[in-house]
């Protein structure tokens, strides 16, 4: 590093750097000629051994977060958070792959989900994929991290037979809990849904977009995959309630508080929260959802059918999710094809 040190007219030094990676001139200001060379010390030391993992973390995130929604954002703060607990003090230039494979298997062996340690290795992937755009380091080790065998996958239990009673019966107060149970929607394209994508003649529920939240924000988007935009059956049962509505304004959304603008994810959590203590009940938007399936599995609706309707884009997928469903299924037909012997 060439560099050349002055005094200013108001008594204080400046040393100025040209860093040879980047060509960069840097400056460093002092009260005396030591403090200075004390600053440039540390610059040298933190330009040798480059970044802590804990400064790319930040950086990477402090760019990330505005253009994530507020469920991303929940999702990935605690996978962020992990890391940097893990490596923050070590030099990103440090960081092995076996290091990262050492960290996903402890927090396995922790019993963390699958798809928890999927979120986690690619909030790691981000973060180092950041470091070699910064040129922090020649190459992401996350790349060779292979995830750990023999993963807990996520369990996905439906509602309870008398919550789905209880949302059946109280149908026609607030929409959102009815709709998911007879549709298997996600969330998001609930909240998304206008009148106008109500078929009521030919009984289809047309999914075309999505509601995504951007600081509690709704933002309507189209959906992630092909699979997302997708016909959905309307049931006699939701068309009884949804038929019972005045007005239907083409236009309008359906769960709204003025039909003109979605609703906030701050405001649908408190409905939602309220809608379960009013009746009792304590399963999710993702309960009735999968309910939906489950019930469509007892009714022998085929696989295939039942991976279009709810918007998984891979079968296996829908049979991961619900494969003791399918084993029932399956003991069911054993039984029969027995009697047969």
């Amino acid at each position: 590093m060439a560099n050349k040190l002055t005094r200013r007219k108001d008594g204080n030094y400046l040393k100025r750097v040209t860093d040879p990676r980047t060509g960069k001139l840097v400056n460093f200001y002092g009260k005396t000629m030591r403090e200075v060379n004390e600053k440039l010390m540390e610059y040298q030391s933190r330009a040798q051994n480059g970044r802590t993992f804990r400064e790319v973390a930040e950086e990477w995130w402090e760019s990330a977060e505005p253009s994530l929604a507020d469920q991303t954002i929940r999702v990935y703060k605690p996978a962020l958070r992990r890391s940097i607990e893990e490596f923050g003090d070590e030099y990103v230039r440090e960081i092995r792959a076996r290091q990262i494979t050492a960290f996903l298997a402890h927090l396995a062996h922790d019993g963390l989900a699958q798809k928890t340690l999927l979120t986690q290795r690619s909030i790691i992937n981000q973060i180092l994929r950041h470091a070699v755009n910064e040129n922090d380091i020649d190459h992401n080790p996350c790349i060779d991290v292979q995830m750990p065998k023999n993963l807990r996958k996520t369990r996905r239990d439906p509602a309870t037979e008398s919550e789905e009673r209880i949302i059946r019966d109280a149908g026609d107060g607030w929409l959102f809990p009815v709709i998911s149970l007879n549709t298997g929607m996600r969330k998001g394209e609930i909240l998304a849904l206008q009148w106008k994508d109500i078929d009521f003649e030919n009984n289809i529920i047309y999914v075309s977009k999505s509601i995504s939240h951007n600081n509690n924000r709704p933002v309507v988007k189209k959906p992630k995959t092909e699979a997302g935009e997708r016909l959905v059956p309307l049931l006699d049962d939701l068309k009884d309630v949804l038929l019972k509505v005045t007005p239907r304004v083409p236009d309008h959304y359906i769960i709204s508080d003025d039909g003109v603008t979605p609703m906030s994810n701050t405001r649908y959590t408190r409905l939602y929260k309220l809608y379960k203590q009013e009746h009792g009940i304590s399963c999710t938007s993702h309960q009735t959802r999968h309910s939906f399936a489950t019930v469509a599995f007892e009714c022998g609706v085929p696989e295939k059918a039942l991976q279009e309707i709810i918007g998984h884009k891979q079968l296996s997928t829908t049979l991961d999710l619900y494969a003791k469903f399918r084993r029932k299924s399956l003991n069911e037909a054993a039984k029969k094809l027995n009697k047969k012997q």
